[in-house]
């Protein structure tokens, strides 16, 4: 049996665990985000298997629409039920697939865009950002300059990364950018106060669970999606299998 195999045994097992003995009996309300990557384009540097098929992506969104509402990460108030909430990183060309559908099925998204791939081979370009710009549920916010990890880097790179990277967006979308996720998750103290003093109103982490009133605004919860998830794996991933790590 490979290494592989045994991690995701271990995996699944903890998740039942964790799930069956605490999870399925805590009542969830707010917003359950889920980050995409990329929709079908062949990344070199893609071994966790972020770029999904796009007939698994128009999948997961019909499923998702006939068994819950959607809302903006940022809609966590004054919900007395689990809602879900699209995210999408980086800002590969392929968005423009997932943004096809998204707006077939009027479902609200966020996509964070890093701004030095604007232009590069698999990424949007300014153009292509001006017209999802335009589109009445898509939110445009910062992923950084460069894809930095920001809790590894000085401060001063730290503002860097979300100064420039605001101005840039603002100036291609001709609005405010007021929202931001932290590249690979990364994050640190510093982190959160340069955000704040960049005026940015709040900030997407990688850390798994539920966003509600009691959320902190710079650190919204959000859950992974990979290409290998089917419709049972998004569903565990939703009521919070995975939640304990």
């Amino acid at each position: 049996m490979s290494k592989l195999s045994v991690n995701k045994i271990i995996k699944e097992t903890l998740g039942y665990i964790y799930y069956n003995s605490y999870k399925r009996y805590k009542r969830q309300f707010g917003n359950r985000s889920l980050i995409y990557h990329a929709f079908g384009s062949k990344l070199s540097h893609d071994t966790y298997g972020i770029s999904i098929n796009i007939n698994d992506f128009k999948n997961h969104l019909i499923f998702l629409k006939n068994n819950y509402d959607f809302c903006h990460i940022t809609d966590v108030n004054n919900s007395n039920k689990l809602k879900i909430s699209i995210t999408i990183d980086d800002g590969y060309k392929d968005t423009l697939l997932a943004a096809e559908y998204l707006n077939l099925y009027k479902i609200p998204f966020t996509l964070f865009i890093t701004t030095d791939f604007i232009g590069k081979k698999h990424y949007l370009s300014k153009n292509n950002i001006q017209e999802l710009c335009k589109l009445d549920n898509c939110i445009i916010g910062s992923h950084g300059k460069t894809h930095a990890k920001f809790g590894m880097i000085s401060k001063d790179n730290i503002y860097k990364e979300l100064h420039d990277s605001k101005l840039v967006l603002e100036d291609i979308c001709g609005v405010q950018i007021y929202g931001l996720a932290y590249p690979h998750g990364s994050y640190n103290h510093e982190t959160i106060k340069i955000a704040k003093k960049l005026d940015y109103l709040w900030a997407a982490s990688s850390i798994k669970g539920i966003n509600n009133k009691y959320s902190n605004k710079y650190l919204l919860n959000r859950s992974e999606v990979i290409r290998t998830d089917k419709i049972k794996d998004l569903t565990k991933k939703i009521n919070g299998f995975y939640d304990y790590y």
